[in-house]
């Protein structure tokens, strides 16, 4: 492997600058659609799914809710067997998704620990230095909603280390038990081998505080 290594570099040494520096250039390249392909993507995406279906949860336990509302003045107005078993049939199905929206919420990391979370994780690795990590303000899960009852709460980290360190910090980050969602992601090669990570990244709260940090 070493000899290998070695007729590599002699070739790299021996070709004009110009072509030295479009095969670092290429080699970066295949790097970044690297990590962002077979990392990057699919966690955006299992964000904006996991996102959506909370929204369309929330939604749909709020439809209940009204409903359950309605049919109890109704039922106040004339009692009837009717009304009164289909008020049963909602309050149910509203109190099992309630319990679905709670099981979410429960293996999500809470808003109070999110950023001793992504510090703790980063304390394990020297070769990443840590730039910035930022609480940023908490928001409506649903924008439209005036009575949300969930909201995400983001925290901006920016990091400065190798392509291979920042590739073990995310794994690390995958790896543990409690979960978060993926807001968004920026790597850019500052000084070669070195780069910068801005990421975002979020969990849910039932409050709009502040997260702190």
């Amino acid at each position: 492997m070493n000899e290998r290594w070695q007729k590599w570099s002699q070739q790299f040494e021996d070709r004009a600058p110009r072509e030295q520096w479009l095969i670092v250039i290429c080699g970066l390249i295949v790097i970044v659609m690297a990590l962002q392909t077979l990392l990057i993507d699919p966690l955006l995406q299992q964000r904006k799914d996991a996102q959506q279906t909370l929204m369309s949860q929330q939604s749909a336990n709020q439809r209940m809710e009204s409903e359950i509302i309605i049919l109890q003045r109704e039922l106040a107005k004339d009692p009837n067997s009717e009304i009164n078993k289909e008020l049963e049939q909602l309050q149910q199905q509203s109190q099992e998704l309630s319990m679905q929206l709670s099981e979410v919420m429960s293996n999500l990391v809470s808003p109070s620990q999110m950023t001793n979370f992504l510090q703790s994780v980063l304390n394990h690795s020297v070769k990443l230095k840590l730039v910035s990590l930022t609480s940023l303000p908490a928001s409506p899960i649903n924008e439209t909603d005036s009575n949300a009852e969930y909201f995400l709460h983001p925290v901006r980290m920016e990091l400065n280390g190798t392509y291979f360190a920042i590739r073990d910090y995310l794994h690390a980050l995958e790896s543990l038990p409690v979960k978060y969602y993926w807001r968004s992601f920026h790597y850019q090669v500052e000084t070669y081998p070195n780069a910068n990570l801005v990421l975002e990244v979020y969990t849910l709260g039932t409050r709009e505080e502040f997260i702190g940090g």
